[in-house]
């Protein structure tokens, strides 16, 4: 018989909210856009370094190195110090998945948000997460899911079936291969 339910336990680590922020920066329009003018500035700079002024040379290395230099940098500083203001953090969070929602518990409170209440369960290399609005989300780190990630998809597939959550990443794969 299959599992209807998991659950386990994730202690978020720096590393992990930096990743959630990567994705979620670079997987948006201002990422993007930032990455687009970055590529165009280094191919600028290639093409038309011996024609450019000083200060137009400046300005291309600037831009180049916005989105893919500084903005990581600048990002990975604000994590950490989202990470060690964020009291859940400094204890593990324990997770049920089921047909009500995701449920999350620390200590003696616990929360269940409906599977109607999410907005998109996006699966990446190293996580799923979970988003409730449109820049908050849950992370959950493969490596902390203890062998359930295929149980994790399996349930993510079968609860959202009918409701408006969208699905990325392999999750949305694994939802056309059912289909056909």
């Amino acid at each position: 018989m299959e599992k209807k339910s998991i659950t386990f336990s994730v202690q978020m680590t720096e590393k992990e909210v930096y990743r959630y922020t990567l994705y979620h920066v670079y997987h948006g329009f201002s990422g993007l856009l930032g990455l687009c003018l970055s590529l165009i500035a280094i191919v600028n700079l290639v093409l038309n370094f011996n024609d450019m002024s000083n200060q137009a040379k400046t300005v291309m290395i600037i831009i180049a190195l916005w989105s893919t230099v500084i903005d990581p940098i600048m990002m990975k500083s604000r994590c950490k110090s989202q990470f060690n203001r964020t009291k859940a953090y400094k204890n593990p969070l324990q997770y049920r998945i089921d047909e009500e929602g995701v449920t999350v518990s620390q200590n003696e409170e616990s929360q269940t948000i409906a599977w109607e209440q999410l907005l998109k369960v996006v699966e990446t290399k190293s996580q799923f997460l979970v988003y409730s609005s449109r820049i908050h989300a849950f992370i959950f780190p493969k490596n902390m899911l203890n062998g359930q990630i295929e149980d994790m998809e399996r349930l993510v597939l079968e609860y959202t079936k009918n409701t408006r959550v969208q699905l990325k990443g392999k999750l949305k794969k694994l939802r056309k291969v059912k289909k056909d």
